[in-house]
C-alpha cells in the first residue's frame, strides 16, 4: 500500500498521474453540501473494507485521463471549520458495521487553517455494512457497486474454506515501428524510413487466495471468447469459448542433461492467505480497446480443496489495463553474399 504523510507524496501522485484503480480513490471534498455526505462517506470506506483495503485522499481534485480512469489534477486543502480527525473518526464508526479494525486516519496539515485527510481502509475478513442504507458495497475497479449476495457470503467465508479467485490485467503493448525502404540501387546513400504503430495484447492471469485458508489443490477453467483468442486451436471449445485449464503444480529441476534441465514429477504448490499463484498469459487477436467492449464475459470455474466450486464472470470493463512500450526495426534492404 502507498505510504502517504507529507504534501511531497500528495504532490508525486499528481506528478506521476497515479490513476484511480481497485486501491486507491480521491475525493476534492466530503461534500457535506449534499444531504447523503456522510452515506457516501460510509459506502466509499466500506466498499475498499470489502475489497482489497486501500486509500482514500480527501483534498485531490481530479480529472479524467486519455484511458477513462480519474488521475489526480491539484491539491484542494479541505478547511478545518469542515472537518477533523476525531470527526472523521467518530462518523465512520458511528455509520460502518462492525467496525473495521485497523483503520487508520492521517491528517497532512497544509497550513495553519486547512489540510488534507488520508484514510488507510484494510481489507477486512469480514464483510462491512453502511448502516446508513443497510447496503453492502464493494469496489471494482474505479467504480463502487452494491455486492451481490455470494460475495457477501465469500467475504463471511474467508476464515472458514480457501477463496480462490483470478486476478486479470490486459496488458496493451505499443510498439513504434520503423521500417527501413531504401530501395537497393540507394542502399549506400539517404536511407528512407517510414514510421508506424500497432498494438498488441496479452491477457495475463493469475489465482489468488483471497481468504484465510491455506489453499493446497487448486484446479481452474477459464473461458474467453474464442474470437480474439490466438492459436485458439490449441484448446478446447465450449460455447463459443476457448476453455484454458491451469491448475497450482509445479515440477522441480532434478538435473541437466545436453544442456537441459529435466524436471521431477509434478507436484501441488499450496497457495498461502493473501498470496498469488505464477503468472499465466495467452495473447489475443485484437488491435484496439474497442473489439473487446461488446464481447461475452470472460467466465471461470475454480476447484479449491472442500471449498463450494466457484463459477464468477468478469467484465471486460472491469479487467485493470497494464500499458508498456517498445520499439521494433524492419530492414527491407537486401544483403548479399559477396562473389568468391
Amino acid at each position: 500500500m502507498l505510504k502517504l504523510k507529507t504534501i511531497t507524496d500528495l504532490q508525486k501522485l499528481i506528478q506521476d498521474e497515479i490513476e484511480e484503480s481497485t486501491v486507491l480513490e480521491y475525493k476534492g471534498s466530503f461534500a457535506i453540501q449534499n444531504p447523503k455526505w456522510k452515506e457516501e462517506l460510509a459506502k466509499d470506506v466500506s466498499a475498499l473494507a470489502n475489497s482489497n483495503g486501500g486509500n482514500i485522499i480527501f483534498g485531490i481534485r481530479e480529472k479524467e485521463s486519455v484511458g477513462g480512469n480519474s488521475i489526480p489534477k491539484e491539491l484542494l486543502p479541505i478547511p478545518n471549520t469542515e472537518m477533523s480527525k476525531d470527526k472523521l473518526s467518530q462518523l465512520l464508526s458511528s455509520n460502518i458495521q462492525p467496525i473495521i479494525d485497523g483503520l487508520e486516519i492521517t491528517y497532512i496539515p497544509f497550513d495553519h487553517k486547512s489540510g488534507f485527510y488520508v484514510v488507510f481502509v484494510p481489507r477486512s475478513n469480514t464483510a462491512h455494512q453502511n448502516r446508513i442504507s443497510h447496503i453492502y458495497y464493494k469496489r471494482r475497479n474505479a467504480t463502487v457497486e452494491a455486492m451481490e449476495d455470494y460475495e457477501i457470503r465469500d467475504i463471511m467465508n474467508r476464515s472458514k474454506t480457501p477463496i480462490i479467485d483470478i486476478d486479470f490485467i490486459l496488458l496493451k503493448t505499443k510498439i513504434s515501428v520503423t521500417q527501413n525502404k531504401t530501395p537497393l540501387l540507394f542502399a549506400t546513400h539517404k536511407i528512407i524510413e517510414e514510421k508506424s504503430i500497432r498494438y498488441e495484447y496479452t491477457l495475463k492471469f493469475r489465482a489468488v487466495n483471497n481468504g484465510q485458508i491455506l489453499a493446497k489443490y487448486v484446479n481452474y477453467y477459464i473461458y474467453i471468447p474464442q474470437q480474439i483468442v490466438k492459436e485458439s486451436e490449441e484448446y478446447d471449445l465450449k460455447d463459443g469459448y476457448s476453455k484454458i485449464y491451469e491448475d497450482n503444480t509445479t515440477q522441480d529441476v532434478v538435473g541437466i542433461e545436453l544442456g537441459r534441465p529435466q524436471y521431477g514429477p509434478a507436484r501441488y504448490d499450496p497457495i498461502l492467505p493473501g498470496m498469488c499463484d505464477r503468472k499465466h498469459s495467452i495473447k489475443l487477436n485484437i488491435s484496439e480497446d474497442n473489439e473487446i467492449k461488446d464481447l461475452p464475459c470472460i467466465k471461470y470455474e475454480i476447484h479449491a480443496d472442500n471449498a463450494p466450486t466457484r463459477l464468477k464472470e468478469i467484465k471486460w470493463e472491469d479487467i485493470m489495463i497494464e500499458q508498456q512500450s517498445k520499439e521494433e526495426y524492419i530492414d527491407n534492404i537486401p544483403h548479399f553474399a559477396p562473389n568468391i
